[in-house]
């Protein structure tokens, strides 16, 4: 071969070895990415970072040559690390143990302000002397896996005080294997058992009822069995000995699940702690039998018992009254949820035939909700769609409604309109006053919303021809361009 031909052959070999060295950089950049991940190469003689990732450089949002600069010295890198981990962080980087590698978890300060949770991985190199001189360390972002951590843990927190102050507790138990998947503390409580204990003794229904009292023990399996046979909900009082010895009434109410063949897989109950109900239950009879021979002492015990029966019933209404209202009302933004949209705009129609005046029912959908909340998460989101529901809310009128029916999408009702240009109106003020710039926090998002209007009587007479024709003239809009609103037929283009 002759030379001009090797060398020819040499430098494509060297082109092609760059290439696939640069794919691989490209392929490490991405999965750093991905996994929010990053390395850094920190030289001991030196005592400053040598080498670092884009990766790494992302968990400071820099550049790889900003963080050059920026931590050039163990001083400065230190002072990255949250006050209150850097005795531990310096301890760990401090230790130069030949072990095959370290592990922490520890908080970063951003430049910004920011913090940022990282957990860390990092492999020393050693001379012959036993010297170090370099450590590799592989950093991975897990802020959201520990705020998700502290949430879940406030939210038990809060579940096992609710527990502790309502008396009850819940489990889940699989009735494939008999066995229970999860007790909660407050269900322990009131047996009087330890959860680890529990879960691993009981195999059967035949365990789970040995601390039943034997006269409530038949009732407890029959409502159990009509649970598993038939996939029926059950709620049943009886009688237990806790672990303590002591005996206590319960009222247990257990929801049975069924999978596709109609087999009942899982049931879920709440266990409540009803003995003090029992007891002033037992006090009432007792009071009735005795009434007429001890009606003056009794007196004061009957009155303290009604004020607490009245103290009950007013709880218990209002919890019905609050219930109705989640019933019929949007959680995220207390607007009127589909439920309570119809029944207002039957009684609109109504109105609208009696009065011969027009009503129109505006569907609206925002454009772009599903990248907002792809981008910066749910929680997010749900502050947008708040800031969405009270824009609405303060630009139509008293007498209308305006509810969220699921995601991204509002129903408007316009009430009793003399004409159409009110709607006109309204829908103009709605998309120019969405496509504000919504700030949350330190970012600003910007939204529009597609707006369909259907109009009593030319577009439907009922409230479900309605709300289909908005539908479509909301689809329309959209694929017209979005930001804009638009009418179910052409009686009342704008």
């Amino acid at each position: 071969m002759s030379g001009r031909v090797y060398k020819l052959y040499r430098r494509n070999d060297v082109l092609a070895e760059l290439e696939r060295l640069r794919q691989r950089e490209a392929l490490l950049d991405a999965t750093e990415q991905l996994a929010k991940i990053g390395h850094r190469e920190w030289d001991f003689e030196q005592n400053r970072i040598v080498a670092c990732s884009d990766g790494y450089a992302r968990l400071f949002d820099m550049s790889v040559e900003q963080v050059l600069d920026a931590q050039d010295s163990w001083d400065k890198m230190l002072a990255l690390v949250h006050p209150e981990d850097r005795d531990e962080f310096a301890a760990f980087f401090g230790s130069r143990q030949q072990a095959d590698s370290h592990e922490i978890e520890y908080r970063l300060v951003n430049p910004n302000g920011d913090l940022c949770y990282v957990y860390e991985t990092a492999i020393i190199d050693f001379d012959d002397a036993g010297n170090p001189r370099t450590a590799f360390g592989l950093l991975q972002d897990i802020t959201e896996r520990k705020t998700y951590q502290q949430e879940l843990e406030a939210r038990e927190a809060l579940a096992n005080q609710a527990e502790a102050v309502t008396d009850i507790g819940h489990y889940i138990c699989d009735e494939i294997t008999q066995k229970y998947t999860y007790i909660s503390p407050g269900f322990a409580r009131i047996l009087g058992v330890d959860v680890e204990d529990y879960m691993r003794t009981v195999d059967s229904s035949d365990d789970d009822v040995e601390d039943v009292h034997p006269e409530d023990r038949e009732k407890v399996l029959e409502a159990y069995r009509r649970a598993i046979d038939e996939g029926r909900d059950y709620s049943v009082e009886y009688r237990i000995f806790r672990g303590d010895g002591q005996l206590r009434w319960v009222r247990e109410q257990t929801m049975a699940q069924q999978n596709d063949e109609g087999k009942t897989v899982q049931t879920i109950g709440v266990l409540q702690d009803i003995t003090e109900h029992k007891q002033i239950e037992q006090s009432l009879r007792d009071a009735r039998d005795s009434l007429e021979s001890k009606v003056r002492s009794r007196t004061r015990k009957l009155a303290e018992t009604v004020d607490r029966l009245q103290a009950e019933i007013r709880e218990r209404e209002k919890i019905a009254a609050e219930l109705d209202f989640l019933a019929n009302h949007d959680a995220l933004t207390g607007l009127p949820s589909l439920r309570l949209c119809k029944d207002r705009l039957q009684h609109s129609l109504a109105e609208a035939r009696r009065k011969r005046l027009l009503t129109a029912v505006m569907f609206l959908d925002l454009d772009g909700f599903k990248q907002i909340n792809d981008t910066y998460g749910h929680e997010f989101g749900d502050q947008v769609l708040k800031s969405i529901a009270d824009r609405i809310t303060a630009e139509i009128r008293e007498t209308d409604t305006v509810a969220r029916i699921g995601g991204d999408e509002f129903i408007i009702i316009l009430t009793s309109l003399p004409q159409i240009d009110i709607a006109e109106r309204i829908s103009t003020d709605l998309n120019r006053r969405i496509a504000r710039p919504i700030p949350i926090d330190d970012e600003t998002v910007m939204i529009s919303a597609s707006i369909g209007i259907a109009v009593y009587p030319d577009d439907g007479e009922t409230a479900d021809e309605l709300m289909r024709n908005a539908d479509r003239a909301m689809y329309r809009v959209k694929d017209a361009g979005k930001n804009d609103f638009g009418f179910a037929t052409s009686n009342y283009a704008h």
